[in-house]
């Protein structure tokens, strides 16, 4: 995949996550937890946020490795 999808990934795993922590603060701000109607969309942006973040960071992760790759063979290649 192109960088600019784990970045994408990432700004959205971002702004779900904000979305989702808002969301939770509305949620336990009431007396009835577990039967809150609230808690399933607070639960649903926040497993909607973290797999945007798992993307992201796989993405991230990926390419970091590739570019540690890059440098070790280029720097084993004997000059001239």
């Amino acid at each position: 995949m192109k960088p600019f999808v784990y970045y994408t990934a990432l700004v959205l795993a971002l702004l779900f996550l904000i979305v989702a922590a808002f969301t939770w603060t509305e949620v336990f701000g009431h007396g009835d937890f577990f039967t809150n109607p609230l808690m399933k969309t607070a639960a649903g942006w926040s497993m909607t946020g973290l797999v945007f973040l798992a993307v992201g960071l796989r993405g991230w992760r990926s390419a970091n490795r590739q570019s540690k790759d890059r440098d070790r063979t280029n720097r084993a290649a004997p000059l001239g």
